[in-house]
Parts: C-alpha cells; sequence; structure tokens
C-alpha cells in the first residue's frame, strides 16, 4: 500500500516540479513510511510514497516499463500477479521485478485497457503513456483505494487523497455545494464530485483518460465495471452453495495472505464476519495470527467478550484495545483533522484507535468488510423483506406507524434500540427501496436541505440528484425484487462511499493495509449468482456464511446476532464533545464559510443536549464538515520544504 501524486505540465521546469510535487507528498507520508522515489520529465512529474508488501527489497516507483513507453505508479495491491507474470513472460516479456507494478505496464503495452477486467486486487494506479502522450487514472471495481484528481490548465493533476491537491496552483480550495448536499443525504462525498470545487474521484470501477484526442477538453472516462446481480440465478442445494462458497472464501483470504512475506492481522469484532476470515487465516497461517479488538465501557457497544471467546477458540494472539468516551472524543479531535475529506460515519473514530494499535504489531490487516452487502447481513435487509410482506395493509396503518415511531424523541445510549431502528424504517417507508436506507438514516432527507443550508447554498442546488449514480447501477440490473433493489442502493454508495472510505482513511493514517476477502472478485461474482434465499432465508441473515462458519467457529458465534461497530455518538455529543460540538457549529464559526443557516443549526444543537430530540446523526454529519473544514479548507498552510526524496527519472 502506498500513496502518489503527480501533475501534467508541458511547460513545467524541473526543479519548480519537484518541489510541488515534494510539498504535495508530504500531505500523504503516513500512507507509505518505506521510502519515495519521483520522477520528472517532459510533461510528467510523479511522486510516491511505499508501503511494500510484495517486492520488499525491489524497486521502487515510479516505475518505467521495459520498452521505455510506458510509466506507473501504483496504489494497492493485485494478488494474482504470480498468475498475469507467467502469462507474460510466456509470451516472451523480460521482467525485471518481482512486484505487480511492473505487470501493469507490461500488459497495457499489449492489450490496452482491456487488461483491467482481468485484475484480481485493490488498487488505484496513474499510468502515462509516452508515445501517446496518454495519462490513464485507474480504480479497482469496489473503490478501495482513492484516486482524485484536478483539472489544470496544462493537463490534470492527481493524488491518492484529496489534501496534497490543494497544494497546487490551480486548486482554489473552495467546498463544493452540490457534493455537500450529497454529504449531508448519504454522509460521504460519493464520487465523481469531492468536496472541494473542480477536485473530482475516479469513480470505482472506471478509468478517466487524459490526452489530446481525448473527447472534450481531452478527457473521457470508461466505467469496465457495474456492481449487479444477474437476470437468472443458479439453482443449488444449500450443501452445495455452502461448500462452493467456503472454497471461494478460504481462496479469497488464503491470496491475502500469502501475497505477501510481511505478517498479517485480523481486525476481529466478534461478529460472524471477521471470525470466520480469522478462522480460515489462522488454518493457513503457521504460528498464532494476531487479532485485534475494540472493547468499550458502554456494554450497549461492546463485543470483546465475544472476539474474546472466538480468539481462544481458534488460538489467535489476541490484543485487546479498551476504548472510553475519552479516547473517542480525543481521535475527533486529534486524528479526524488528518482525515482528507469529510466522513459521517461515527465508527471511523473507533477504526482509527483500532489501527493506530494494530498498526504497532503488524502493517496488514484482514477484515469482515463488505460480508453485509454480499449476503444481505444488515437488520435493515430483514426490515426490507418484513415490509415486503406487509406491503398489501392500507397506507393508512403504515403512516400511522410511522407517526408513532417518529414521536420517540431522546438522544439514546444504547446501539439502535428497537425504538430507533423501528424509527428509522418508519423514515423511509415511502422511498423507493434502492433509496429506504438512506432515507432511514440519512442525516437529512434531501427535502430538507434547504431548512439548513444558507440561502447561498441553495441557490446553487437546482436539480440536485444525490441518488443519479444509484440509478445508473439499477439500470444495468433490471427486473430485480424491491430487496435487491435496496442490495445495489447499499452498495453503490453506503459499501464503496463510506465503509471502503472508512477503512482506507483509518488504516493508512497509521500506515496498515487493510484488505477483504469478501471483496474477492470470485466471491463476489458467485454470491451475486445465488438466489436471495440462500443468503437471507427467512429472517435469518447471511445464511450460507453461517452454514460456512458452523464448521469453525463455536456455536454461539455463530448463532450471535448482529451487533454492529459504532460509537456512542448522542452521548459524545451531550458530554465530553459539548464544548468541540458548540464551538464548531456557533455562529461565529459557521460564518467562515456561510453554507449552514445558523438559527436552524442552533435549534439542533439546543433540542440534543436539552434531550428534547435526538438529533445526533444531523448533529454528526454537522460537526465532522464543519471540523474539515477549519482544518483543511482553512488559508494557505506556511510552506513546507520538498521531501528529501532520490529521482528516480532523468
Amino acid at each position: 500500500m502506498c500513496g502518489f501524486v503527480g501533475f501534467t505540465d508541458p511547460a513545467g521546469g524541473r526543479e519548480t516540479a519537484l518541489d510541488l510535487a515534494g510539498r504535495m507528498l508530504t500531505d500523504i507520508l503516513h500512507r507509505g513510511p518505506d521510502g519515495t522515489g519521483t520522477l520528472h520529465e517532459t510533461g510528467l512529474t510523479l511522486a510516491h510514497c511505499a508501503l511494500r508488501f510484495v517486492d520488499v527489497h525491489g524497486p521502487g516507483q515510479p516505475l518505467r516499463s521495459a520498452s521505455g513507453r510506458t510509466v506507473v505508479v501504483l496504489n494497492g495491491e493485485v494478488y494474482n500477479h504470480a498468475e498475469l507474470r507467467r502469462e507474460l513472460v510466456r509470451g516472451g516479456a523480460r521482467l525485471r521485478t518481482a512486484g505487480d507494478t511492473e505487470i501493469l505496464a507490461e500488459l497495457y503495452e499489449r492489450t490496452g485497457m482491456g487488461f483491467l477486467r482481468r485484475l484480481h486486487g485493490m488498487f488505484a494506479f496513474a499510468l502515462y503513456d509516452r508515445a501517446h502522450r496518454k495519462l490513464i487514472l485507474a480504480r479497482d471495481p469496489f473503490g478501495k483505494r482513492p484516486l482524485y484528481y484536478l483539472r489544470t490548465p496544462a493537463g490534470v493533476a492527481f493524488a491518492s487523497e484529496l489534501t496534497p491537491l490543494l497544494r497546487h496552483p490551480a486548486c482554489g480550495g473552495e467546498p463544493d455545494v452540490r457534493a455537500l448536499a450529497d454529504y449531508l443525504v448519504l454522509r460521504a462525498c460519493p464520487a465523481p464530485r469531492s468536496a472541494v470545487r473542480h477536485v473530482a474521484k475516479v469513480r470505482a470501477g472506471s478509468y478517466v483518460e487524459a490526452s489530446p484526442g481525448a473527447g472534450p477538453d481531452g478527457f473521457r472516462e470508461t466505467v469496465y465495471f457495474t456492481p449487479g446481480l444477474p437476470a437468472t440465478r443458479r439453482r443449488v442445494p444449500l450443501r452445495t452453495a455452502a461448500a462452493e462458497f467456503e472454497d471461494l472464501l478460504r481462496a479469497a483470504v488464503q491470496r491475502r495472505v500469502t501475497g505477501t512475506p510481511r505478517r498479517l492481522g485480523v481486525l476481529l469484532s466478534g461478529g460472524l464476519d471477521s471470525s470466520t476470515v480469522a478462522a480460515l487465516a489462522q488454518e493457513i497461517s503457521d504460528r498464532p495470527v494476531p487479532a485485534f479488538t475494540a472493547g468499550f465501557a458502554d456494554t450497549a457497544f461492546d463485543e470483546s467478550s465475544a472476539a474474546a471467546a472466538v480468539a481462544r477458540h481458534l488460538g489467535l494472539e489476541h490484543h485487546l484495545l479498551r476504548i472510553t468516551e475519552d479516547d473517542l472524543a480525543e481521535a475527533f479531535t486529534e486524528e479526524y483533522t488528518g482525515i482528507d475529506e469529510p466522513l459521517a460515519d461515527p465508527s471511523l473514530l473507533p477504526t482509527l484507535l483500532l489501527c493506530r494499535a494494530a498498526g504497532q504489531e503488524v502493517r496488514s490487516v484482514l477484515t469482515g468488510d463488505g460480508a453485509d452487502e454480499m449476503l444481505l447481513g444488515y437488520r435493515f435487509f430483514q426490515a426490507e423483506k418484513v415490509l415486503g410482506l406487509l406491503g398489501h395493509l392500507p397506507r393508512p396503518l403504515l403512516e400511522g406507524l410511522a407517526r408513532s415511531a417518529a414521536r420517540q424523541g431522546g438522544p439514546h445510549r444504547g446501539n439502535l434500540p428497537w425504538r430507533v431502528a423501528l424509527r428509522r424504517l418508519a423514515q423511509g417507508m415511502n422511498a423507493l427501496p434502492e433509496q429506504r436506507f438512506y432515507a432511514a438514516g440519512a442525516p437529512f432527507r434531501p427535502d430538507e436541505l434547504a431548512g439548513v443550508l444558507s440561502v447561498r447554498a441553495r441557490h446553487e442546488l437546482v436539480s440536485h440528484q444525490p441518488f443519479e449514480e444509484v440509478e445508473r447501477v439499477l439500470a444495468a440490473s433490471p427486473g430485480l425484487s424491491p430487496l435487491e433493489r435496496c442490495q445495489l442502493g447499499i452498495i453503490t454508495h453506503f459499501l464503496r462511499d463510506v465503509i471502503l472510505t472508512k477503512t482506507d482513511r483509518g488504516g493508512m493514517r497509521h500506515a496498515l493495509e487493510t484488505r477483504s476477502p469478501f471483496l474477492d472478485r470470485d466471491l463476489v461474482e458467485y454470491c451475486a449468482s445465488l438466489p436471495a434465499e440462500l443468503k437471507l432465508r427467512r429472517l435469518t441473515a447471511k445464511y450460507v456464511l453461517r452454514r460456512t462458519a458452523a464448521g469453525h467457529l463455536p456455536p454461539q458465534a455463530v448463532r450471535r446476532r448482529k451487533l454492529g461497530f459504532r460509537a456512542p455518538v448522542a452521548a459524545l455529543l451531550s458530554g465530553r464533545l459539548r464544548p468541540v460540538l458548540m464551538d464548531a457549529l456557533s455562529p461565529e464559526s459557521l460564518a467562515r464559510h456561510d453554507l449552514f443557516e445558523p438559527s436552524a443549526v442552533r435549534r439542533m444543537v439546543d433540542d440534543h443536549l436539552a434531550s428534547r430530540r435526538d438529533n445526533s446523526v444531523r448533529l454528526w454529519a454537522l460537526l465532522c464538515f464543519q471540523s474539515w473544514h477549519d482544518a483543511v479548507l482553512r488559508p494557505v498552510r506556511t510552506v513546507l520544504p520538498p521531501v528529501a526524496a532520490p529521482s528516480s527519472g532523468a
């Protein structure tokens, strides 16, 4: 894992370009402590910081192909690089490294961009075709690794995180109001927008080309992967499906464990997903696998005893991190300012703390990310199924349920108690299936934005459509049930823009790589091919996974109800973070950007602190944005000296 920055500038001088690249790289050195490299040639400047896993003693990046035609920088890992390497050698390629970065360059020169569909892994890369003066920026199918870009008068600037681009003279550093509106609904700024005006993200499963002949102004976007569900599903017995699923999951874990000589750990919550991954990893390993668990003082959020039981059963090397409200408050004030884009997922706080602890022992961890989305594991899927069964009831009865649930107020300390779950379901009842999850848990519904945004901000939101990407994805999979439309809606944004962003930033803030076996391409395709009843059987979620886990975990771990990895935000805002909340959302602070209506924000704060209404979800989104704005979009920072990095180019 690593990070990179770069830009095209046909008129740029060497010293000026390398100085700018070095200062940009400074902002993401946390992504790669194992060394840096730079390259400058006419029209292109690159800088890279490495966290090495595959060819740990080989040459660094940026990397030129053997022909000299192609230059590549890679953030991530290609898990099937050995297989692709053998194929290239049989075809006459003379490879000079043992790493996966060179594979990208050689495949591109032989097959063009079609090679993307053959890659298994997590990646974001920049590839420069010197012969055609073409720059290509690409991301893996689920966007596990970030990639931002800024179109400039001289071409394009790009980086693994948003913050470095603020140092580029072509970046104005103004918040993007449409991205802010998306964020207030979706809890993140989904691609292709970013939180900063004119800075874009490469979409997951896409690549963009910048060249003299690539469409308007030299840019073209190509989507090579869209998540979907096939029109017809495999009809296999449960026993067969469970066996096939286990084989694929084991292979996915094996690829991630054996693909590097470095020792790997597991983020172990005690839930079904991470426990199954830990079990398979331990079977592969010849020594106890390090497992890292977050424990909370509040029992409504704590799963540490379940994790400890799993660790004992499997013989793991268990590390327990006890997290207090003071720790969470400190993580917000000290760590959140290092996050390059606002993210209103409270579980980012314990993720940062747990990754910091894990990063002191290992350089990479396996996670259970993706299982809930692929196998219908959220309680919301169960609620969606129940809602489908109740769809015949009279609308007035359902609306009465919604009104009754909505009257339940006051901050809560528990981890999604029944009254809150009921209220959230009721809030989303009238939305489309693919939007219901967001309507239920959104900080603000689209029709509520006018009540919180300033007059100036509202003027920029004509025809705002936060679900454009969801509709694009659903168009490729027609004829789905409401439950499956809901599933694709969650995969499109919540998985790709919230969950995977959280694990990337939480891990890479502390040079810790996160790997997700459940998002292995073969396993994802297999899960998509299964009928819904093998994933959600009656109201038992992740049914085929439970059958697999039964052979590896104690019965209580297989039967445990999902708790979720959360932080007690309502209590934090009323307690340890109360002074931070009051200061950040004061009229004086809001006036720095004139994006929110101060009186509306003040009412939310007062109602929450007086326990009249639980506004924690809304206030958390506002607080995260405001803290990010003050930390990142502040006046131009003191110019730091360029990174002392050996140049690998001419």
